[in-house]
């Protein structure tokens, strides 16, 4: 999803999301939160790749790991 994003693109996604929320991030907080974004974009492509069928029954824990 946002691998073909720019580092530029992503920190714009982050200004107009926090002015959705009534927040007003300075660019300074911006920077610094781009890489926790990028780690949190990361993990959400990672459960998306996980391929589960709708019938498939819920798990109390469970444990992605990497293919080698």
């Amino acid at each position: 999803m946002h691998k073909n994003m720019t580092d530029e693109e992503i920190k714009e996604v982050m200004k107009q999301t926090a002015k959705l929320a009534g927040l007003d991030l300075s660019d300074e907080r911006i920077e610094a939160d781009l890489s926790s974004m990028k780690r949190h974009l990361d993990a959400i492509d990672a459960v998306a790749e996980v391929n589960l069928k709708l019938e498939s029954e819920p798990v109390p824990t469970f444990r992605l790991e990497k293919e080698s």
